[in-house]
């Protein structure tokens, strides 16, 4: 019995794992170029997004800061502050045309990975 549940509770977890990079996959992806200290950059719109994802491209791009906004009413999300080099995931349910916007505040225009999926 006691496998059963372990095989289960395994097989669960390879499942729920396996949406994660599926969806990650069908996520849109851009460069957003964005100047150190020059404020909020808009970087990519998306629809009822379900997750987002930000990376620095070097060490010169940090510390970095994300948030979300929603023009349509003002809301946002986050912001969320990063000082590394590894992708950074939020998942979402947010509703309407959201805009992922990024702060530089390294050195330099910096190009950041900006995933975010419908």
């Amino acid at each position: 019995m006691r496998v059963r549940r372990r095989t289960a509770v395994t097989l669960a977890t390879l499942a729920a794992l396996g949406a994660v990079i599926v969806a990650i996959a069908l996520g849109t992806t851009v460069t957003c170029n964005v100047a150190a200290s020059g404020g909020y950059a808009n970087c990519l719109v998306v629809s009822g997004p379900g997750y987002e994802q930000a990376k620095a491209p070097n060490g010169s791009a940090t510390p970095y800061r994300f948030q979300l906004y929603r023009f349509s009413d003002g809301a946002k999300w986050g912001y969320w502050e990063w000082n590394d080099l590894d992708y950074h995931i939020v998942f979402l349910s947010l509703s309407g045309s959201i805009t992922a916007q990024l702060d530089n505040f390294g050195s330099g225009t910096q190009g950041y990975s900006v995933t975010m999926s419908p």
